[in-house]
């Protein structure tokens, strides 16, 4: 279109250029002014001029246009190197999110297993302390086995004694009627023993008072041997 366009200035140009050569005085007396060649000439460069305008002014608008249709398209490459570089990040992300799913799930299972393990040591603790109860019970019932056992060998070794022994005549009266008292005493088994430790013969104070007896015993031998003490009133 740019060749139209020079076409067109040169047509028109020549054709300025013939009317001002005739015009001039000095060209008075040759030929005679070609209307045939002036005017197809002029026409020819004006319809060729015309017809490029339209297309240089694009070219122009295409030309002025240049640097900013350059900056567009630096933006859009950048912005498109922005996105490839989100879209990276993006992908980053849900891997990362990924892995922290599992690492919840993870956790989750292992606090379920230390919740269980928990309540396994809650129970074996519960046990270990029924154990330790059935163990402080059967300790003291060994040790009151072992003291019924001393018990019976002491009465066994008294009732022996008491018959090995011969009978003591006492001087006075006071001595016979306390070893008769004892005698009655231990005729029956009837002397208590409470849970102070204190034994009470059926002649002492507290004898109908005492209800909470833990052995009866024959005599008061057999009481003191056990471990127990006459009351001091």
């Amino acid at each position: 279109m740019m060749m139209l366009l020079i076409l067109g200035i040169l047509c028109v140009g020549f054709a300025v250029g013939y009317a001002f050569n005739f015009l001039l005085p000095k060209h008075q007396n040759e030929p005679i002014f070609s209307k045939k060649l002036f005017y197809p000439v002029l026409i020819l460069g004006l319809i060729f001029s015309i017809m490029s305008l339209p297309f240089a002014a694009t070219d122009a608008q295409k030309t002025k246009a240049d640097p900013s249709s350059e900056q567009l398209l630096k933006d859009q490459k950048q912005l498109t190197t922005d996105i490839s570089h989100l879209k990276a990040d993006k992908e980053e992300l849900t891997v990362s999110l990924e892995d922290a799913t599992k690492e919840k799930e993870k956790l989750a299972k292992k606090l379920e297993n230390i919740t269980s393990e928990k309540e396994t040591v809650k129970q074996h603790e519960k046990t270990i302390q029924a154990l330790e109860e059935k163990i402080d019970k059967l300790a003291s019932s060994n040790e009151t086995l072992k003291r019924e056992n001393k018990k019976s060998s002491s009465d066994t070794k008294s009732s022996t004694v008491q018959r090995s022994a011969p009978k003591d005549e006492g001087n006075s009266t006071g001595g016979h009627e306390s070893q008769k008292e004892t005698k009655k005493e231990s005729a029956a088994c009837n002397i208590k023993g409470s849970v102070n430790g204190i034994y009470h013969t059926p002649s002492s104070r507290y004898y109908s008072r005492t209800k909470n007896v833990t052995k009866m015993f024959c005599s008061v031998e057999e009481a003191e041997r056990a471990g127990y003490r006459a009351p001091k009133q």
